[in-house]
């Protein structure tokens, strides 16, 4: 069996046990509610926003024939630029306030789930990074269709799910380039475990996000003021509240 197969058919029962998760049934249940889809929105806009510059991260450890990969990890980083936009657009849509966001902090699980594809490439295989990318980019191909029903079901238009539709489209694209890196990149036992724990983990981690933004809907937290984002964009001070006039 191909690496190919073998990782598609770990990924079933990745997905299959994702779903199965108190989260993921609360969105297939049809009770998820608008306000929780759009506490979702505000986290996928922090997590998303990395992802770039992670995926060229990994590329400074390939050597020998893995740098013939280099060309084509740095065109799907720079395919990935400015998506953020469209989960915080759809957060607006949504009756959100985006004046701030950018300089919050994200959620602790959001943290963690971006934390670990650091840790993954700078402390263990970087090469499991391909775990953390192969989750992302094969959800909205393979589920994108039943979740963007269940958003339906429950009030979610279609203007505000533009992050979710671009990728069931994008991304079908994406996994044949994943298709590619894992061919050509995995060439040991190793390398292939390591993929699928990375795999195994951003799930779980990403069930964890999903969970703590349904809560954080009901009762927010004050995740602080991200100074980096804040000094990067030469404020000094603290942004004024605005709060935008759209229809809950």
């Amino acid at each position: 069996m191909s690496n190919i197969s073998a990782l598609s058919a770990r990924f079933d029962t990745v997905l299959q046990d994702f779903f199965g998760t108190e989260p993921m049934a609360h969105v297939a249940s049809g009770k998820m509610q608008r306000e929780e889809y759009r506490s979702f929105l505000k986290q996928v806009y922090y997590y998303v926003r990395e992802n770039p510059q992670l995926q060229a991260l990994a590329t400074v450890y390939f050597r020998g024939r893995q740098r013939d990969l280099v060309r084509p990890f740095y065109q799907h980083a720079v395919s990935e630029v400015g998506h953020e936009q469209l989960a915080l657009n759809d957060f607006v849509e949504l009756g959100g306030d985006a004046t701030d966001v950018p300089y919050r902090n994200p959620l602790p699980a959001t943290s963690a789930l971006t934390a670990f594809a650091f840790y993954q490439i700078y402390n263990r295989n970087p090469l499991g990074y391909l775990g953390y990318l192969y989750f992302l980019e094969y959800i909205p191909t393979r589920s994108g269709g039943a979740i963007a029903g269940h958003l339906e079901n429950i009030g979610v238009p279609q203007s505000a799910m533009t992050f979710l539709r671009d990728h069931m489209e994008i991304d079908i694209a994406h996994n044949r380039l994943m298709d590619r890196y894992v061919e050509s990149l995995l060439k040991t036992e190793a390398d292939f475990d390591s993929v699928v724990y990375a795999m195994q983990t951003t799930a779980h981690l990403y069930v964890q996000m999903v969970g703590a933004s349904i809560k954080d809907a009901h009762a927010e937290m004050d995740t602080g003021w991200n100074w980096e984002e804040l000094h990067a964009d030469g404020k000094t001070t603290l942004p004024q509240k605005r709060h935008l006039s759209i229809a809950q």
